[in-house]
């Protein structure tokens, strides 16, 4: 796998933080370094996979894979009960032409499509179209802008994996029907599991996040696109959903110690069970994600 040196957004002064490898998929025994930008506080790989080496790094990658049944069913069920409006984006009723940036294997755009014939869902990706009959309509990602404008368009963990999340999130804006908007939903580069876990937390997910905002970052790059953030608070099940991949993560890794590991999964629950307890503006500061719901700005 070939790679190049990676930088955030902002451009500033960073330091390594741990070693990282490929805990959630092994899809390459690859290594790497965790840096932290001392300005707007951005996690990044210091090298990541270059554009020619991304198959390999997204292989057996989950968004590529149907649901699983059989005993899962039921508690996937209840979490999924549990977030409602996140699963379905915030999508506005009154939305009818909706853009999936990076849709994976299409089940958001298949839910809000469901009974509505009035409702166009159309979804694009960097991976090839999925093979097969579609419930929304395949566009290639060159095609973006002949296809707008998009009442609504959807990033759900998407932007944390771009090379250049600027452009495309200026990209995108242009694309929005008078008075349509963007949702965003990215990884939190203050999220406490990062302070309990650290190289193992679900989120570092090397090779292939290539930057986790915080949100200050996250802000700082809607605004240069015109864009205008309400930050929504995340559903406290996927701080649990988080913890439990990350808590797999500590177990699986036989290379550390069982009292090392033994610490950062105490470190991870006690984390949880204090973030759960907070109110919820602290809550939301360090929730493993962020989420966005993004206006034009007036006169952008």
């Amino acid at each position: 796998m070939d790679w190049f040196a990676n930088h955030c957004s902002c451009g500033g002064a960073a330091k390594a933080l741990f070693k990282v490898r490929d805990h959630n998929f092994g899809a390459t025994a690859a290594t790497g370094e965790m840096m932290r930008c001392g300005d707007c506080h951005a996690l990044f790989p210091a090298r990541f996979p270059v554009p020619g080496a991304l198959g390999q790094a997204y292989r057996g990658y989950y968004t590529q894979r149907p649901r699983r049944g059989g005993w899962r069913a039921w508690p996937r069920g209840a979490a999924d009960a549990a977030r409602r409006d996140y699963l379905a984006r915030h999508t506005p009723q009154a939305a009818r032409r909706v853009l999936d940036y990076g849709c994976g294997a299409g089940e958001y755009l298949a839910a809000i499509a469901a009974g509505r014939a009035d409702r166009e869902a159309l979804g694009t990706d960097v991976t090839p179209r999925p093979r097969g009959p579609l419930a929304y309509a395949w566009l290639a990602p060159g095609h973006i802008e002949a296809a707008a404008p998009y009442d609504w368009i959807t990033l759900g963990h998407v932007l944390e994996h771009l090379v250049e999340p600027g452009a495309m999130l200026d990209r995108l804006a242009r694309t929005l029907a008078p008075g349509g908007g963007l949702w965003i939903a990215t990884p939190n580069a203050e999220s406490f599991l990062f302070a309990a876990a650290g190289r193992w937390a679900r989120d570092v997910d090397f090779p292939r996040h290539r930057e986790i905002f915080s949100r200050r970052g996250l802000e700082w790059l809607l605004t240069a696109a015109g864009l205008e953030p309400e930050f929504k608070s995340p559903p406290r099940v996927n701080a649990g959903l988080n913890a439990v991949s990350t808590l797999r993560n500590i177990a699986v890794d036989k290379a550390a110690g069982r009292l090392e590991r033994g610490r950062a999964a105490w470190a991870v629950i006690v984390g949880l069970a204090g973030h759960c307890l907070q109110g919820r503006t602290k809550r939301d500061a360090s929730s493993p994600e962020i989420v966005a719901v993004c206006k034009a700005r007036s006169g952008g």
